[in-house]
């Protein structure tokens, strides 16, 4: 699936899975925006690392919970790039705690970053997509929208209030824009680093080894964030008959 001429704007593109997906959009032949967030030195990294590729990408710091920075990412990205073809929704923040630690302070963290800072991200870049009556909006949602995480109250919450948001958007902007939410389970051993505690309250163990994880007994594949970048290259380059879907890529997790 190619790309060429496309420009796409990943939120938190420096690292983890949000790097991993900048590369491969950029592999696919899209020109890249990363926004960032306090790791200005991986940005500059993967940065040089698609600039190695033969793209573009323009790195930009800006806090998902400041509009105003938010329009002026998107006001740089017109500037630079003339257009907005792919706008992919992964910053997030990971707030683990019990229910009774949970302070007003880390719930607003939660829904800012998360699903405040994607809606009006989300209305700063639709009118320069339009410019072309066409494009993609992604959402990374994760496996929060399908399992109940005692520890991630606040987390799991705004993450399923941006799955309502894709789907809206899917309404609202069609047919010129196609939006999806996607929900991929465990890719990583952490999001921080490390098992998380998640895992054990589940009873689920992963192999490394084999890159399977059992839960309840079965046993299914374990994806890689490759895998899942995979499937927004796709998804960004596919028909336009594909819109306002919430896609499982878990190996089966939430059938389970």
């Amino acid at each position: 699936m190619r790309l060429d001429n496309k420009v796409a704007l990943v939120t938190g593109g420096a690292i983890r899975v949000g790097k991993v997906t900048s590369k491969a959009l950029a592999a696919a032949g899209a020109d890249i925006v990363i926004s960032y967030w306090g790791t200005e030195a991986e940005a500059k990294e993967t940065q040089k690392e698609i600039q190695a590729m033969g793209r573009k990408c323009m790195i930009y710091e800006a806090n998902m919970r400041s509009i105003p920075q938010l329009q002026a990412m998107v006001k740089k990205i017109d500037e630079e790039f003339g257009r907005l073809d792919i706008l992919i929704h992964n910053a997030s923040n990971f707030n683990e705690g019990p229910m009774e630690e949970v302070t007003e302070e880390i719930w607003d963290s939660s829904q800012e970053i998360i699903l405040k800072g994607a809606f009006f991200l989300s209305q700063a870049a639709v009118p320069l997509m339009m410019k072309n009556k066409s494009g993609r909006i992604l959402a990374m949602i994760g496996n929060s929208y399908y399992e109940n995480w005692p520890i991630y109250i606040p987390h799991s919450i705004a993450k399923v209030g941006l799955v309502k948001l894709i789907e809206c958007l899917a309404v609202t902007l069609s047919p010129y824009i196609q939006c999806t939410a996607l929900c991929p389970a465990t890719i990583m051993t952490s999001a921080v680093g490390g098992y998380s505690p998640v895992l054990k309250q589940r009873s689920e163990q992963i192999n490394e080894e084999t890159r399977t994880m059992t839960v309840n007994g079965q046993e299914i594949v374990m994806g890689t964030p490759e895998q899942v970048a995979e499937l927004i290259v796709y998804l960004c380059g596919c028909s336009n008959y594909m819109n306002g879907a919430v896609i499982p890529i878990d190996g089966g997790k939430h059938l389970l």
